[in-house]
């Protein structure tokens, strides 16, 4: 059954997915209220007086409360970097009070990471979800205490594109619009399965309108299996001069680690990005229809286009 959403909130909207999210709401016609923790940063993101803005930390119960009041739809966005992974469940715990009672829905953004480690390809919502390092715990944490709550909970592959500031694929990609060799992490042929994040928010409004899918978990697709080689030899033809591709495997992520704190927090989930993946969104097919995304071919060089002329 299809619901009439009036208005929705997005939870840590200052990230790429909720920048995208709110553009494909508004385009939907649903009335959006954007919520995180920094006034400036809603007002220099959405500057449109259509979208509202409600500062508030997620870890801040009667703050958070008071932010979706009045929304019948809350859409938990929030992504935080690895020193802070541990707050993710803390955070929910504070949405699902919330909007328990209310009678709004609930969508949680999230992430594969929660499968991991993979056990079987292709990643669908059977995979078990057993084991791994505590970032990959807290993940789960949260998606559990929400999926408690009724939520839909959303996996998504790792994403790209525009407002993306790191990703598996994305820091390549801005290694080559900017002239340098594209660091790849892993074999360059080992192929895996990305997601250009309008895409991704796209499928997100689509689920979010759709009775059927709360309390329950999704696996969302990529566009396909692609390799370092793949991806450089797409970013070579739009840039119109050849792109170097170097492996950064263990050793080097060790030593680019011990001058570089992101690159240190990172290096627990390293051995995961070392190896292939790719995803079954069957269950989402069988609700949605045909699952429409964008190619590589497309996908990339718009990505390039956008880190070429981004903002400083």
């Amino acid at each position: 059954m299809t619901l009439a959403i009036a208005k929705a909130a997005i939870v840590g909207a200052t990230g790429a997915t909720g920048i995208h999210l709110a553009a494909e709401l508004a385009e939907a016609g649903i009335g959006v209220r954007v919520i995180a923790r920094r006034a400036e940063a809603l007002a220099r993101l959405f500057p449109s007086a259509a979208i509202e803005k409600a500062p508030a930390d997620a870890l801040d119960a009667r703050a958070i409360a008071q932010a979706v009041a009045g929304c019948d739809l809350v859409i938990d966005c929030i992504g935080l970097p690895a020193r802070e992974i541990k707050n993710h469940a803390p955070a929910a715990q504070n949405i699902a009070v919330a909007v328990m009672g209310t009678g709004a829905r609930l969508v949680h953004v999230s992430s594969f990471w929660a499968y991991l480690p993979v056990r079987r390809l292709p990643l669908d919502e059977a995979h078990p979800r057993e084991g791994g390092n505590a970032y990959i715990e807290a993940r789960r944490a949260a998606e559990s205490v929400l999926e408690g709550a009724g939520a839909a909970v959303v996996n998504l592959p790792d994403f790209f594109g525009p407002h993306v500031e790191t990703s598996a694929l994305q820091q390549p990609l801005a290694d080559a619009a900017k002239g340098r060799a594209m660091n790849w992490l892993g074999p360059k042929t080992v192929a895996r399965e990305y997601i250009y994040v309008p895409d991704a928010m796209r499928l997100v409004v689509a689920l979010a309108r759709r009775s059927e899918a709360y309390g329950e978990r999704w696996v969302f697709p990529g566009s396909g299996p692609l390799t370092g080689r793949e991806a450089a030899a797409i970013a070579a033809r739009h840039l119109g001069r050849p792109v170097k591709l170097r492996t950064a495997g263990t050793v080097l992520m060790r030593l680019v680690s011990l001058v570089n704190r992101g690159a240190r927090e990172f290096l627990p989930m390293l051995p995961h990005y070392l190896q292939p993946i790719r995803y079954d969104a069957a269950k989402l097919a069988r609700l949605l229809g045909p699952l429409h995304t964008t190619s590589y071919d497309k996908a990339i060089p718009a990505t390039l286009d956008w880190l070429k002329h981004r903002p400083a």
